[in-house]
């Protein structure tokens, strides 16, 4: 009877362990900082939901999103180390991990207890995961913008393809040239007037990228943006600089000369407004642009919207496509895929999806038992049931949010939460939640799949600010920006490359370049 006694007594023992309690004693505290929009309190809902699941007491650590590295770091350098919190701005990672703050994340304790998170981060973000690395070892956990898989559009008028005799959509840059010089040249909108163009400053996107390079990157503004590196022969390179640069160059200055690529280039397709306008494609000016995004330039009907009572209508155009529908309804347009250029290379402008990392704090090193119970909400957030993830990101099911079509895994937000965008940190959901690059099945990102947009983006090797490449870089974009310009137009001769990348060196590229492989390096476990 006694050894029954003894037997139950560890049974019992080892679930409250299980539980996160052992017998008698309070639960494991887990403190928690991460994006909020407003403070949570103690005894917020969702704390206490998860924490009786997980068998826990997670305490909110209320940062002010506003100033959150600057409080963040108040903490930290009180010792006040939270067991769990975000990064908002990515390229703090290395300086935490050097001040100590940081724990390594072992990969053993990721796949025991966060294998469904690691499945999705490596199915949908390949290479992301070691983006957190430092040394060789894992200290952040990556936030992906699942939506950013998409790379910017390749938009065609398709009636002047039918005018000039093409059917197919261009998949080889040859065969873009071919077009752009048909869409100059032979009169596709019958005017009878010499007035059309292949191509302007936006579509120069594809001639770069069919080289495997987005050199030319501006944000919506026209200002600098960002930084695009790769590798070549084994060493970062920012693409600004890569020798096939000049290849590309080569070709848009013939094209310019010849009269294919648009004379006023130079300042641009938007002429104002809604930054994602191609006035210069909407007026039938040129034949193609890469502006913008997919979804702007979605005709009517390509795919059903879902509505507040889950019925299917077809969508609204985008943004460009309402324009030139307002203009004339029987233009056509059409998405292609990236083209293949001479060397093989295929590709197209991609938007970074980094966002931002998770990290844990030091002292989890010590306790790999809290470091499990982090990894297993977190692994709730990758959790194959969209119910069971959108509950720890949105709140309880049909208190909150209720869901209008499986399929496409569409919610609708329950009044009055549907204006209360704050809610969700109010009851503590921001801080467990997790940003992670599942595949969307909503009916627009669908409709991007089925064009392939998910497939030849350019990823950037670098998603982070990097200190002495930031103190150079609008500088030097001006730099590029002049020398690609002075080439194109011919007030330089292509020669006049090898000098730009001389000059851009000498200017604070080749610094930027030692700051980048130094990363890299690090990253990789190579320093």
């Amino acid at each position: 009877m006694r050894r029954t006694l003894r037997k139950l007594a560890g049974v019992a023992a080892i679930l409250a362990c299980v539980s996160g309690a052992a017998y008698g004693q309070a639960k494991m505290s887990i403190t928690l900082a991460n994006y909020q929009i407003e403070p949570t309190e103690a005894n917020a809902e969702m704390l206490k939901v998860y924490g009786e699941k997980f068998g826990a007491d997670f305490v909110p650590v209320n940062i002010d999103n506003n100033k959150y590295h600057e409080i963040l770091n108040l903490k930290l350098a009180a010792g006040e180390v939270p067991d769990f919190f975000y990064l908002k701005e990515a390229d703090k990672l290395n300086s935490y991990v050097k001040q100590g703050v940081c724990a390594k994340i072992p990969m053993d304790m990721l796949t025991k207890y966060a294998p469904n998170m690691l499945k999705v981060l490596n199915d949908n973000a390949p290479g992301y995961l070691a983006m957190g690395k430092v040394k060789g070892s894992l200290y952040g956990i990556p936030a992906v913008n699942a939506p950013n898989a998409f790379h910017i559009p390749l938009v065609y008028r398709t009636d002047w393809m039918k005018k000039v005799g093409v059917t197919k959509m261009p998949t080889t840059l040859a065969e873009f040239e071919s077009l752009m010089y048909k869409f100059a040249k032979n009169d596709p909108d019958g005017n009878g007037k010499n007035d059309t163009y292949g191509l302007s400053q936006d579509g120069l996107n594809a001639v770069f990228g069919a080289y495997g390079l987005v050199p030319f990157d501006h944000n919506s503004k026209g200002a600098a943006g960002t930084d695009y590196w790769l590798l070549s022969e084994g060493k970062v390179v920012n693409a600004a600089i890569h020798p096939d640069v000049k290849k590309a160059l080569a070709l848009i200055q013939k094209w310019y000369k010849d009269g294919v690529l648009d004379p006023e280039f130079i300042t641009g397709e938007n002429q104002g407004g809604y930054w994602a306008l191609s006035h210069a494609f909407i007026k039938g000016r040129i034949g193609f642009t890469t502006r913008a995004n997919y979804y702007h330039w979605a005709m009517p009907g390509v795919y059903n919207d879902i509505a507040e009572d889950g019925s299917k209508s077809p969508c609204q155009p985008g943004a460009n496509a309402k324009e030139i529908g307002a203009i004339d309804p029987k233009i056509t347009i059409g998405l292609g895929p990236s083209l293949k250029g001479p060397t093989g290379k295929q590709g197209i402008k991609k938007y970074n999806m980094l966002m931002n990392f998770y990290c844990f704090g030091k002292q989890l090193e010590k306790d790999p038992a809290k470091m499990a119970k982090v990894l297993q909400f977190m692994e709730e957030n990758a959790n194959p049931d969209f119910i069971v993830r959108n509950t720890i990101k949105d709140g309880t099911q049909n208190k909150y949010w209720k869901l209008l079509d499986a399929d496409t895994e569409t919610v609708s937000y329950i009044p009055p939460y549907d204006k209360d965008t704050g809610y969700v940190s109010r009851i503590g959901a921001t801080l467990l939640r997790i940003e992670l690059p599942f595949p969307m099945k909503a009916p627009r990102e669908q409709w991007a799949y089925g064009l392939g947009y998910d497939k030849g983006g350019i990823d950037n090797l670098i998603q982070v600010g990097l200190p002495v490449a930031t103190k150079y870089k609008d500088d030097l974009m001006k730099m590029r920006d002049d020398a690609y310009l002075k080439i194109i137009t011919g007030a330089k001769p292509l020669s006049y490359y090898d000098e730009y990348v001389k000059n851009y060196l000498a200017a604070g590229g080749k610094d930027a370049q030692k700051d980048a492989q130094a990363y890299y390096d690090e990253m990789s476990g190579k320093s």
